[in-house]
């Protein structure tokens, strides 16, 4: 009897050794793998469990510990046996067929959701009689390594939430910065633009810059990609147009300081679609580069003509292999509208495009619109009646100018 009360008081001295150990090691905040070498340490060499096989979820079933037993009894359909244990009652002594070698199985629940399990076999502890003695201790481990380690990869997971929300929103900040606060609108051209995001920060960038006092540059460009890095390189385009805009020689040397400056600045990851356009109210003439963009819309008179030359999106190519620049006659009452590809590629809920030809006839429909800010608000109107039941699919922005 003095025998069994010894024994008894040494498992119990035990488990509340490991108890306490593993309860520091988890309050040090130890990585995952030094984690469960402590429960290797305990299970292995101090309650002496020769025969151990633990399986974590994460995001699918992984082996994490295995000593003792052969390697290839839980080797294939895991989620199968596992889904099989999800639905058996752990309180019967009856194991699954496919289990072999081990004598007990210790699930893990958190939240109602199966973490992990621990197949035990083969206890050969002269202090402990039966594996049966020191199951609620196993169990109690267990839960307590693998919930820890749970949390901790939650925790981890909603600081990165954080941080990109963080990200998202110091993006957003710098793409607003980016837009021009005013547009001109005086007696020789009206200037108006509208931006939906389909997402808190997208790829689209206007701009305009009055470059004399009768010629005006206006810019609609489209970033490949969305969040920090597209708003940090439309951001670097954006200083570097209004930086070389005043001093280029020509339109085309202009383009290709950019596309040299995009290339600088992507190192060959994103690139950059982009129409510029320099509009001479004096002449009536607009000279421009598509880089690869939209073809804006040049509409006076019934009469559409799309603006297409021009060369490859920047940063595609460490050297343009082409460019043109196009000449068109800009008279007054015509209107130039610049537009994203969000808007003519958006789908309805009968996966029904948008389309250029959609968007003629709506700018046809509504060219006695009293001014650009009525034309767009009717555009976008039409576009969000159109695409109201559907997914959107990237964001739209509307650049217009009119010559008066």
């Amino acid at each position: 009897m003095e025998n069994k009360t010894t024994s008894e008081l040494y498992v119990k001295q035990l488990q509340l050794h490991w108890l306490l150990q593993v309860t520091k090691a988890i309050n040090y905040n130890m990585p995952s793998d030094q984690l469960f070498k402590v429960y290797e340490t305990v299970m292995r060499d101090h309650l002496k469990v020769c025969k151990l096989a633990l399986f974590v979820y994460e995001g699918n079933w992984n082996q994490i510990l295995s000593y003792g037993h052969d390697e290839e009894m839980l080797s294939e359909n895991l989620d199968r046996h596992f889904d099989e244990l999800s639905s058996m009652e752990f309180n019967s002594l009856q194991m699954p067929p496919w289990v072999k070698g081990f004598e007990s199985i210790i699930p893990v629940f958190h939240n109602h959701q199966s973490l992990a399990y621990a197949f035990i076999g083969d206890l050969q502890n002269e202090e402990i009689a039966s594996l049966k003695e020191i199951l609620p201790f196993i169990h109690t481990i267990t839960n307590i390594i693998v919930v820890a380690i749970e949390n901790k990869r939650l925790t981890k997971e909603t600081i990165n939430q954080v941080q990109m929300q963080k990200e998202m929103e110091l993006a957003a900040k710098m793409q607003t910065m980016l837009f021009p606060e005013h547009l001109p609108a005086n007696e020789h051209i009206d200037v108006a633009a509208t931006y939906l995001p389909h997402q808190r920060v997208g790829g689209d960038y206007y701009d305009y810059i009055e470059l004399n006092d009768h010629e005006l540059l206006v810019c609609l460009a489209d970033v490949s990609g969305k969040g920090m890095s597209a708003a940090l390189l439309m951001s670097n385009f954006q200083a570097n147009l209004h930086a070389k805009a005043t001093r280029a020689g020509s339109l085309k040397e202009l383009v290709i300081d950019l596309n040299t400056a995009v290339n600088k600045s992507a190192k060959g990851e994103k690139y950059i679609t982009v129409f510029i356009g320099i509009i001479n109210t004096q002449t009536n003439i607009i000279n421009y580069v598509n880089a690869g963009h939209n073809p804006p819309i040049l509409y006076q008179n019934n009469d559409f003509k799309l603006l297409d030359k021009g060369t490859t999106g920047l940063g595609m190519f460490d050297e343009l292999p082409f460019i043109d620049d196009g000449m068109v006659y800009f008279p007054k009452g015509a209107t130039l509208f610049c537009y994203t590809d969000g808007i003519v590629e958006q789908e309805n809920e009968k996966g029904e495009i948008f389309g250029l030809d959609r968007l003629t006839e709506l700018l046809k429909k509504n060219s006695d619109a009293a001014n650009l800010k009525e034309l767009h608000i009717k555009l976008t109107d039409d576009f969000t009646e159109f695409s109201k039941n559907a997914e959107a699919l990237d964001d739209v922005t509307l650049l217009s100018c009119r010559s008066i």
